[in-house]
């Protein structure tokens, strides 16, 4: 990964996206947002956005996930990406209004530390253990994080793909603050580009 922001360096994906001083929030973790989307805003490609990543994509996603000690995303993300369960030590907070977990739900339900739970994003999130959460998507669920104000940092990486089609944004719903963020860095690698943005009142 080739770092152009805020420095020229060639950097491992352990070291562009350390998360080791990520503080605990007065009342819940700080939670960074991973999201891919190609270049024109698909954030899928026939329903899957793992379809839309390269290798080192791949690193930077599951860095982020191996790193958290909550993964929250919504249900429908879960059923499309068919997901597994996490390490024993992590929890995966799934949003549903159904409990539907895809083909993988007896896995996920059986592992023990995956909590189906509903309601409002601002209560959610006091119930998240741990320091650091990972907020997985869809676009509906970061929307309703963007809205309450509750995503501490993102990461975003851009697909070099244009695909049309009516695949939604990162965040669909209700619209967010409008502050700007501060960027934090960009690299590139294999024609990708990675962007992490922080909260411009988060100091770090």
């Amino acid at each position: 990964m080739r770092l152009i922001h805020p420095r020229v360096d060639d950097v491992s994906v352990d070291v562009a996206y350390d998360l080791t001083d990520r503080p605990r929030r007065e009342d819940r973790p700080w939670v960074v947002m991973s999201m891919i989307s190609t270049a024109d805003g698909a954030v899928s490609l026939e329903g899957n956005s793992s379809l839309l990543g390269g290798p080192t994509d791949r690193e930077v996603f599951l860095h982020l996930h191996r790193s958290a000690d909550s993964v929250l995303v919504g249900a429908e993300t879960v059923r499309q990406d068919v997901y597994t369960p996490l390490a024993a030590h992590q929890v995966l907070v799934v949003v549903s209004k159904t409990g539907d977990l895809g083909r993988n739900a007896t896995a996920l339900t059986v592992a023990g530390n995956t909590r189906i739970v509903g309601g409002d994003v601002r209560d959610i999130v006091l119930d998240l253990p741990g320091r650091l959460c990972v907020l997985e998507g869809g676009p509906s669920l970061n929307a309703q994080m963007l809205t309450a104000d509750l995503v501490d940092e993102i990461c975003l990486t851009i697909a070099p793909r244009f695909v049309s089609g009516a695949s939604q944004r990162i965040a669909a719903g209700p619209l967010a603050l409008r502050e700007p963020w501060d960027l934090a860095h960009i690299a590139t690698d294999d024609g990708f580009v990675f962007l992490r943005y922080l909260r411009a009142s988060s100091g770090n």
